[in-house]
């Protein structure tokens, strides 16, 4: 079973915006302060505006409300690391962190409520973004009572057969890791869309976990699927990284 060490070991992204961050619900605080986090201050900056302007306005008021945000997970016993950059790419900046500081996830923008409760993973055919998220699951979720559902999407027989192969060895797996075998559930359906399905389904949880298959966050998560995904969710998205 995993160790405490290996919890903070763990590095997740939380991308917050730093002009009006809000603060972090009890349950995404109780979710990720046993893992190392860093709280990524991104400040929008219009076209018409440089960086330099608005960081020599706003960069003390910036840091001070990204600094807030973090307090909520250190006061939970999270290790947190902040930083704050102005930008006119939101998405790019939070690429460029999550290369440069090698995290092992990034959650999306996104409410998630007090109590964490139904949490979905969309696991397909591909044996790294298997292998990546099973490992981050069965660390992720080591201690906590939320429920996890495995979610796989098939257009024929043919694949119908082998996601349910898959789900259920995925769920051996974080067995094996150490989760209740009650907490742990598995979804299929027949569906030519991925995409629709996984937003659809996860309109009845409070957190969506992806892999991705390339180490980008936008481009080739999903594959065809990436944006829509991403953009139409109605719950948060946590991306687990391929660190290759």
């Amino acid at each position: 079973m995993p160790t405490v060490a290996d919890l903070s070991e763990t590095t997740i992204l939380i991308p917050v915006d730093a002009s009006d961050p809000g603060t972090p619900s009890q349950g995404v605080v109780e979710l990720l302060s046993p893992h190392s986090l860093i709280v990524l201050g991104v400040y929008p900056v219009p076209e018409q505006a440089t960086t330099d302007q608005l960081r020599s306005q706003f960069g003390e008021e910036a840091t001070a409300a990204v600094e807030t945000v973090a307090d909520r997970f250190a006061d939970d016993g999270a290790a947190v690391e902040t930083r704050v950059v102005f930008t006119h790419d939101r998405d790019q900046t939070i690429e460029r962190v999550a290369d440069e500081e090698r995290v092992d996830a990034v959650l999306t923008a996104g409410s998630i409520e007090e109590d964490l409760d139904r949490v979905l993973v969309p696991i397909r055919g591909e044996e790294g973004n298997v292998d990546a998220i099973v490992g981050f699951i069965g660390l992720l979720f080591q201690g906590s009572e939320t429920d996890v559902t495995l979610f796989n999407v098939a257009d024929s027989d043919d694949a119908a057969s082998q996601g349910e192969f898959l789900l259920r060895g995925v769920r051996d797996r974080l067995e094996e890791d150490g989760l209740d075998a009650g907490r742990i559930d598995w979804q299929q359906e027949r569906d030519y869309d991925p995409g629709d399905a996984i937003v659809r389904v996860a309109a009845d949880h409070d957190l969506l976990v992806v892999g991705e298959t390339e180490p980008s966050l936008r481009e080739r998560l999903l594959g065809e699927v990436t944006n829509q995904v991403i953009d139409e969710s109605p719950v948060p998205v946590l991306v687990v990284r391929r660190n290759d």
